[in-house]
């Protein structure tokens, strides 16, 4: 018997940026369908502002785009044929700026429990606790988190408790470790503070997070995560689903992992103010060799900062010339006085009084026909738009480390949009005696190893692609 067959749905192939649409005709066929092939960024798609769907600004974003969507093509099968590096040397996460939602952070997706599930997370360098929006103990936290997502962990088989009265809970943070304890069975409970005033409260438990290798095989490794019922900022997590910690510690979620993976970490921090779907990775393991790779060594031990990233700065340079900058801002005490840190969790770089005054001189010659004005951060300036602002008159900045390794950030690192007709300089003034910490924003553009094993940085240009 006959039929009319009638196709009504679009069909959407989509590996990373790529897409290639089908779309169906009605045809009175007992044996074939005709399928119209709709190019990405056909006019037919319409416009899709949060997608690659749909037609490009301009000529250069949309060859952008296709060479994008290549090399992510290239790379997933690369890894389906098991071509890009050792099954066992390294496991990657995707990894992107969370501009998109309202973070200066950077964001990872973690896939956890059994049966397992997606969770949003930012990264953060400064901080050793993973945790989760989380319901395990707590009567109204349902209440809290209705409309969101969050982890559920009476769901997961693999979740397991950690007790109060278990060794485990003893060798956890004293600083945010309760001592409550009503009986051995309990929760082993913590109250995690931020320096930006973020409050988190909660119970630790360990729980099987999925690896993924770079040749696609996949690994359950179980890991401390805390169960976070209490949350002084919701709104400030309405979009994600908790914090993902790589600070230096051994509770942190980087160590752990990098210690089953060879040592390492890596991640590259795209163009914070460029919004992409999938662009890069947070790499575990042995990353490909990286040309013009720049190391310098970890302080901790000297600077008895040991969960946090302290590297040795020599100095700056503005267009070539270094600053006079008093030589003992860079020298970080056991206090928490100079020296620098590396932090994805910090947007903006801060610099103590002496450097950011020495910055900020240095940058005046070259923006006095711009009027100062209020904003958002320490000197901002009168601008005209993007497309007439002449970038070249903005001086280049060279932060040079121990070892000789230079780190010269992009304009967009340091030069921001704050408003309308505004912009602003990215470094905040902090008073003596503070640390000097490096933001993320000043880091994008480049990929950053963060090698344990052997107690360096290492930082590269790099445009983010998946092949680095």
């Amino acid at each position: 018997m006959e039929r009319n067959i009638s196709l009504v749905s679009l069909l959407c192939f989509i590996i990373f940026n790529g897409c290639l649409v089908l779309e169906a005709d009605a045809v009175k066929s007992q044996r074939s369908e005709k399928l119209k092939l709709i190019h990405r960024h056909s006019p037919e798609l319409g416009h899709n502002p949060e997608t690659t769907l749909g037609p490009p600004k301009n000529s250069e974003e949309r060859l952008k785009q296709l060479v994008q969507s290549d090399k992510a093509r290239l790379h997933a099968i690369k890894r389906r044929l098991g071509v890009v590096g050792k099954a066992n040397d390294r496991v990657e996460f995707p990894f992107r700026s969370a501009a998109d939602l309202g973070f200066g952070q950077y964001f990872v997706s973690l896939r956890m429990g059994t049966p397992a599930h997606t969770f949003t997370l930012l990264v953060d360098t400064g901080s050793c606790l993973t945790w989760l929006k989380c319901k395990y103990t707590c009567i109204d936290c349902s209440a809290a988190w209705y409309g969101r997502r969050f982890f559920s962990a009476n769901e997961s088989s693999s979740f397991k408790s950690i007790p109060c009265s278990s060794q485990e809970c003893k060798t956890m943070d004293k600083a945010s470790t309760l001592p409550t304890c009503p009986h051995p069975n309990a929760p082993c409970y913590y109250d995690y503070s931020y320096l930006d005033g973020l409050n988190v409260a909660g119970s630790y438990f360990n729980e099987t997070v999925k690896f993924r290798f770079s040749n696609g095989r996949k690994k359950g490794l179980e890991m401390t995560m805390g169960c976070t019922d209490g949350l002084n900022n919701l709104k400030r997590f309405q979009e994600v689903d908790g914090i993902l910690a790589l600070g230096l510690d051994p509770l942190s979620f980087a160590v752990k992992a990098a210690h089953e993976f060879g040592g390492k970490f890596s991640f590259c921090l795209e163009n914070h103010w460029i919004i992409k779907s999938e662009s890069s990775y947070l790499v575990f393991g042995k990353e490909d060799q990286v040309p013009n790779m720049q190391f310098t060594d970890l302080l901790n031990e000297e600077s008895k900062m040991t969960s946090l990233y302290p590297i040795k700065v020599t100095g700056i340079s503005i267009n070539g010339t270094m600053l006079d900058i008093p030589s003992y801002v860079w020298d970080m005490t056991d206090k928490g006085a100079g020296g620098m840190i590396v932090d994805s969790g910090t947007t903006v770089t801060h610099l103590v009084e002496q450097a950011f005054d020495k910055v900020i001189a240095a940058f005046e010659p070259s923006l006095s026909m711009y009027n100062k004005t209020k904003g958002n951060l320490d000197y901002c300036f009168n601008a005209p738009p993007a497309e007439i602002f002449d970038e070249s008159i903005i001086p280049r900045v060279a932060i040079h480390f121990e070892g000789g390794a230079k780190l010269e950030p992009a304009v967009d690192g340091y030069i921001f949009d704050d408003s309308k007709g505004v912009k602003c300089l990215g470094f905040v003034r902090v008073a003596w005696p503070e640390m000097n910490i490096m933001g993320n924003l000043l880091m994008q553009n480049h990929l950053w190893e963060f090698d344990l094993a052997n107690k360096k940085v290492g930082f590269a240009p790099s445009k983010c692609m998946l092949d680095y």
